[in-house]
């Protein structure tokens, strides 16, 4: 399995790849839009990469709070308002391009 790259860009669509926390995750190519659309720094990636951290003053992965995901990524500072949301689906926590704001 491939490890997490580093930038959107560089993401293929429906790849599993390996974080370093060993936690598999895969991307639709409309989670791939908008990365690079609204997470110009990465931040993102580097919260997925980082993995499952208490909800509070923390960047990594946080439950949803929508229907039918199970995880979200959140980030600080300037674009922090934004999250990407992602389904747990066979061991692979897969994000097919929703994105909420808290």
């Amino acid at each position: 399995m491939e490890t997490l790259p580093k930038k959107w860009a560089d993401i293929q669509p429906d790849v599993t790849y390996s974080t370093a926390k060993e936690l598999s995750v895969s991307f639709s190519q409309e989670q791939i839009r908008l990365g690079l659309k609204y997470d110009p720094n990465d931040k993102h990636l580097k919260a997925i990469e980082k993995g499952a951290v208490p909800p509070r003053s923390s960047v990594g992965l946080v439950p949803s709070q929508e229907e039918g995901y199970d995880l979200k990524s959140k980030t600080l500072g300037k674009g922090g308002d934004k999250r990407f949301n992602a389904k747990l689906i066979d061991g692979v926590l897969h994000f097919p391009g929703l994105m909420t704001e808290h």
